[in-house]
């Protein structure tokens, strides 16, 4: 058996019928090397690799009153059969023709009384399938995966154990896969029952830590300029911070990565991250501003930041941090905007190195968390009070090289991830090889036309390399002018 951190188990408590806490991506292939992909060929290269994720054959057990956090136990009914599904269809193999396949598979809930995953495996009618050196992809797959037992890396990681970088896959050891029997409800009880004299000791641990992190907090508030870090729950209203219903969209923007690092690589200290934050920014921006609805304070963003080393990359459940980061879309220049962005985010990461307020978690009794996320939940209070951000984009780095599976080669990768009331709007960036998604998942109450703001990604990197080649221009046209007028005078 493994415990959940309250972390992880914050995820299953925050989930409700109209918010499903999972993460997922979209992958489609080409025809394999040998033959053609079928279900059955699938479903033999999956269970040759359940070893790899821990993730594929776990299932939480919740204990009662919620006293202790949850378990995972080997499941010892695991069966593949519940996890994998099959879709025939008419439709090009493409992000945007599985847009609303991808947004109704991802606005299910997954079953807690099993392995909280599942894959679907996506064809096209066999009249229109493409065959060997015929153009178009062959076959997709869909997945998610409960983000109680995952975050972005990790995913990332579950996801790379199913592939190979090779065409002819890896062999993998001896699987030695053992089931365990879950725990009565009875035992569990007595456990938590067993836990409350512990609670005291938590509770000073919890004082003492708040007491360091709240006098960090104020010396932070006191000296930092509120136009560069924004105070928790002062980010402006827009119409992504709405309640949302089950129903979800799904949409994505493709970029040139060689195109993001040449322009990253022209403006000295910034990163590739920030190039993307300026991307979403403009695109953002420009959305709103269509329909009258672009705030004039800036919006803030939330994004997640890895808290992982290289061991613990494979590692099951969450180490993330987060950071808020404003995007300065109250500057209409595209390069300026940008050069802010990046300052914003460099202090936010300080800020967020100094202040770790995600270390309280691992000293806050589960029973406590438990309750208060619950509470939170059904109080509606994400509709009542100022929201904390605008948007979550989180970035996670793929693969540069091709990945394959069972010889058919990957040809693209997006990312999918949840959203709640209060918060309609995540933007997942996925780079593959030199490819660069940025995924938006909403909900269609909130977001009108996602394929407006999708194309406006594309115009807002136009935008950019733009401006930059325009500085750039005016640079050496200055310079141009001050050796002639020396050439002159000498």
């Amino acid at each position: 058996m493994q415990q959940l951190s309250n972390l992880d188990a914050s995820f299953l408590h925050l989930e409700n019928d109209h918010s499903p806490m999972h993460v997922g991506g979209v992958m489609i292939f080409d025809v394999p090397a040998q033959g053609q992909m079928t279900l059955e060929r699938l479903r033999e290269h999956v269970k040759s690799r359940l070893q790899t994720a821990r993730v594929f054959r776990q299932r939480v057990v919740m204990p009662v009153w919620h006293l202790d956090a949850p378990w995972w136990v080997e499941d010892e009914h695991f069966d593949l059969d519940n996890h994998l599904s099959h879709e025939v269809v008419d439709i090009p193999l493409s992000n945007e023709g599985l847009s609303t396949l991808s947004a109704d598979f991802f606005s299910k809930h997954l079953r807690r009384d099993r392995p909280l995953w599942e894959l679907v495996f996506v064809e096209q009618a066999s009249k229109s399938a493409p065959r060997k050196n015929q153009k178009g992809a062959a076959f997709a797959l869909l997945i998610k995966v409960h983000h109680a037992a995952l975050d972005g890396v990790s995913a990332e990681a579950v996801i790379a154990g199913l592939l190979d970088m090779s065409v002819t896959p890896r062999v993998l050891p001896a699987d030695e896969w053992q089931p365990e029997t879950p725990p009565g409800q009875a035992e569990l009880l007595l456990r938590q029952l067993w836990l409350v004299p512990e609670w005291k000791m938590q509770g000073r641990n919890l004082l003492h830590t708040g007491r360091v992190l709240g006098w960090r907090f104020l010396k932070r508030t006191v000296s930092r300029d509120e136009r560069t870090l924004p105070y928790y729950f002062t980010a402006p209203r827009t119409i992504f911070n709405a309640p949302i219903n089950s129903e979800r969209l799904y949409c994505t923007a493709e970029l040139s990565l060689s195109r993001i690092k040449s322009l990253k690589n022209q403006l000295p200290g910034v990163t590739v991250n920030d190039v993307v934050l300026g991307i979403c920014a403009g695109a953002v921006r420009r959305y709103l501003s269509d329909d009258g609805a672009m705030p004039t304070r800036s919006l803030v963003a939330m994004a997640p930041i890895s808290k992982r080393n290289v061991d613990q990359k494979g590692a099951s459940g969450n180490m993330v941090s987060s950071m808020l980061i404003r995007l300065a879309t109250d500057i209409d220049n595209p390069l300026e905007r940008l050069k802010k962005i990046h300052d914003n985010a460099r202090c936010a990461k300080e800020y967020n190195r100094e202040m770790a307020i995600e270390s309280m978690l691992d000293y806050l009794p589960h029973a406590a968390s438990a309750h208060f996320l619950s509470r939170y939940k059904k109080s509606n209070a994400a509709r009542l009070v100022p929201p904390m951000f605008n948007m979550v984009v989180t970035n996670v780095p793929g693969s540069p090289v091709p990945m394959y599976l069972d010889g058919a080669k990957m040809r693209g990768f997006t990312g999918m991830a949840g959203i709640y009331d209060g918060m309609a709007l995540t933007l997942v960036v996925l780079s593959y090889c030199d490819t660069l998604t940025i995924s938006i998942t909403s909900s269609p109450e909130v977001l009108q036309d996602p394929e407006r703001l999708a194309g406006y990604m594309t115009e807002a990197l136009d935008e950019l390399e733009q401006a930059v080649n325009q500085t750039a221009a005016s640079s050496e046209l200055i310079t141009a002018n001050s050796l002639s007028g020396i050439q002159v005078g000498a």
